[in-house]
């Protein structure tokens, strides 16, 4: 007879493993008094995506504001997908200002034989970056600095209400993110989601008060000096979203690497009276000469912000045979005969749950 203790690991233990397949958000394992073991799962993409019972209810975080918004961005929305950007099988993904994680999981739900590079320089956001990460089991690399043209070390705003706004002291510009703010929540209430007005008054009430800022130390690397250390062959996909530090990184390629990189996805400041006016010019410029074909949008929920998204792709790359495991759209439901057959690779017959279901959601952890 197996101990109460033994078999409540065994549980822990399952759960674990059903959270390391991918697009599994979160996991129920229950044991019926005939002693075997059922699972429900939970997918990240699903109705009841921002309910207490949804995908996030689980993830290590900040903030919820934000977290919701990231969630919004990255797997709603597909933003760093946009403008032609594929994840081909085994990808090289580097994720540069990766806050918690969610483009990171994004990254090992729609292609888990990428290997991802994750840099979060703000200790404080690489810890809970680290949890989220190793608790779904992606294939992620963590990385405790962020990328730019020279390696040093330097003072970082981090503000513990609003983290993704986080950035070098010498960039803050605190004024811009309150607009940033007001602008964001007035646009969402005017053509956003439903089902967002709880999100939008916790936003909101952030320019009610004065941020709170503490300043961290954090160490900053080029691209060339990690690609170098890391003997990295290629970067399919290089994901930028550094708050105005975003040319100083690219800066950091040196001319040989260039032919290492396929696929830009970037966060570009381009505000009217800063020093980054006139920065999504300059970028096209440099990317243009290191042969990518360049596209940049601006973003509905973030219109007259001077926040910009920019993809470049280099043309040949269309002709790598590597199969595209996701693109725009390209996103299918969990299939719990896949994860059954899954599982059955990994543990023996007597071990195995005698149902997996997939759910559109999952009692909230008390």
């Amino acid at each position: 007879m197996t101990s109460p203790d033994a078999a409540q690991r065994e549980t822990a233990d399952l759960e674990q493993l059903v959270l390391r397949y991918p697009g599994v958000a979160r996991a129920g394992v229950e044991r019926g008094a005939d002693g075997r073991l059922s699972v429900r799962v939970q997918g990240w993409n699903h109705p009841e995506d921002l309910s207490p019972a949804g995908p996030l209810s689980e993830l290590a975080e900040i903030n919820p504001h934000e977290t919701r918004f990231l969630y919004d961005e990255i797997f709603t929305a597909e933003a760093y997908l946009q403008g032609g950007i594929t994840l081909r099988e085994d990808a090289v993904v580097f994720d540069v200002g990766a806050n918690i994680g969610m483009f990171s999981l994004f990254v090992g739900a729609r292609c888990p034989s990428a290997q991802v590079f994750a840099f979060e320089p703000v200790p404080d956001v690489y810890d809970v970056l680290r949890h989220n990460v190793e608790r779904h089991g992606t294939r992620t690399t963590l990385l405790q600095y962020g990328l730019s043209d020279r390696r040093q070390e330097i003072g970082f705003n981090f503000y513990p209400g609003i983290s993704i706004m986080s950035c070098r002291s010498d960039y803050a510009d605190l004024d811009n993110e309150v607009d940033l703010i007001k602008l964001y929540v007035e646009n969402s209430r005017a053509t956003g989601a439903p089902g967002r007005e709880e999100h939008l008054n916790q936003v909101e009430a952030l320019v009610a008060k004065d941020f709170e800022l503490t300043e961290r130390r954090c160490t900053l690397r080029t691209f060339s000096d990690v690609v170098e250390e890391l003997d990295v062959p290629r970067v399919d996909l290089l994901k930028i979203d550094v708050q105005r530090a975003e040319l100083d990184l690219l800066r950091g390629v040196q001319e040989h690497h260039w032919s290492l990189v396929q696929q830009i996805s970037m966060e570009i400041h381009d505000e009217k009276g800063t020093p980054t006016e006139g920065r999504v010019t300059e970028i096209r410029e440099l990317l243009g000469a290191n042969g990518f074909r360049t596209n940049v949008a601006e973003e509905d929920l973030l219109r007259g912000t001077g926040r910009y998204a920019l993809q470049a792709v280099r043309p040949e790359y269309a002709d790598d045979p590597r199969p595209v495991a996701a693109a725009v759209g390209t996103a299918r439901p969990l299939e719990a005969a896949a994860l059954s057959g899954w599982l059955a690779e990994r543990l023996p017959a007597d071990r195995l749950p005698h149902e997996v279901t997939v759910v559109d959601a999952l009692p909230p952890t008390v």
